[in-house]
């Protein structure tokens, strides 16, 4: 099944009018080349082994993020300026989102109710934390993964039973009390698939479920990105200690913005140094290389 973030009308306006990071054209062709560096890492050989109209695309598809971190052209406006088929595109768009240089939203159709254009956002643009934020990407991610995790084998007749039979009493009669006055929920009450020891890393200092529910967001969200083989859960480790760094310069007074997109940023950057160690770790060379050093 694929679930695709959908953004309103008014998230979209957002996005759109906040001030460009890139001011001039001198600091786009800058913020350009930072972005198309990231994908030519991403492609590795391959890359120069692209047709020149192909790299084309992608050196514009930079250029359109470097002033906000997105871009939203269509295949089509691509393959109709650099003689290439929209479907071209779409490939190299599909090979961005596997490696976590990009990812992508959709609009919602005017026509009907369902996706229309996509909409890409470098991973590496110092906006991305801005949208990561807006867009609730990593809520996003958390609700989908603990939804699949809960009903993994359930059949459609199963599901169809399963609506009417809480649904209904809520809305009908318990659910208007508990709206009056909702208490705070506490770190007891933190969904299960989230890692114990991260819980109790965290509740000193976000003790309520909701604010850890948020934090493990970010971290399933980095984990997505960066595409690492091994299991979220196995990582956990890696995750308490992006969060130990995070407290520390909050601490020290070196977060200028929100903690959270801190503690997003810092992790990525760690899982992005894991996932090289597990490429090396699976490379025959190095692994050649290694053994010869230790002997």
């Amino acid at each position: 099944m694929t679930v695709s973030r959908m953004l309103s009308n008014e998230e979209f306006k957002q996005m759109m009018s906040y001030k460009p990071h890139a001011k001039n054209q001198k600091e786009q062709q800058s913020m350009k080349l930072k972005l198309l560096e990231v994908v030519e890492d991403a492609y590795g050989d391959a890359y120069y082994r692209l047709k020149k109209e192909t790299r084309s695309g992608i050196d514009m598809a930079c250029w359109f993020a470097a002033e906000r971190g997105y871009f939203f052209a269509s295949d089509d406006y691509f393959a109709d300026r650099y003689g290439i088929t929209d479907r071209t595109m779409r490939n190299v768009m599909k090979k961005l989102r596997e490696k976590g240089v990009i990812f992508t939203v959709y609009r919602r159709s005017s026509k009907h109710n369902g996706r229309s254009a996509p909409v890409h956002l470098f991973v590496d643009h110092p906006y991305f934390s801005y949208w990561e934020e807006l867009l609730n990407l990593s809520d996003f991610q958390a609700d989908f993964q603990t939804e699949n995790t809960e009903t993994p084998c359930d059949s459609k007749d199963e599901r169809a039973k399963k609506v009417p039979t809480y649904s209904l009493p809520l809305k009908k009669s318990f659910n208007k009390y508990i709206r009056k006055e909702e208490p705070v929920l506490d770190d007891s009450f933190t969904p299960s698939h989230i890692p114990k020891s991260f819980v109790l890393t965290v509740k000193p200092f976000f003790g309520q479920a909701k604010e850890i529910y948020k934090l493990w967001g970010k971290a399933m969200l980095a984990y997505r990105i960066t595409r690492l083989n091994a299991p979220l859960e196995e990582l956990t480790p890696l995750v308490v200690q992006a969060f130990k760094e995070s407290i520390f310069a909050h601490k020290h007074k070196r977060i200028k913005g929100s903690f959270n997109a801190y503690f997003f940023g810092t992790l990525r950057n760690m899982m992005t140094i894991e996932k090289r160690r597990e490429i090396m770790n699976n490379d025959p060379i190095f692994l050649q290389f290694k053994a010869y050093m230790e002997s």
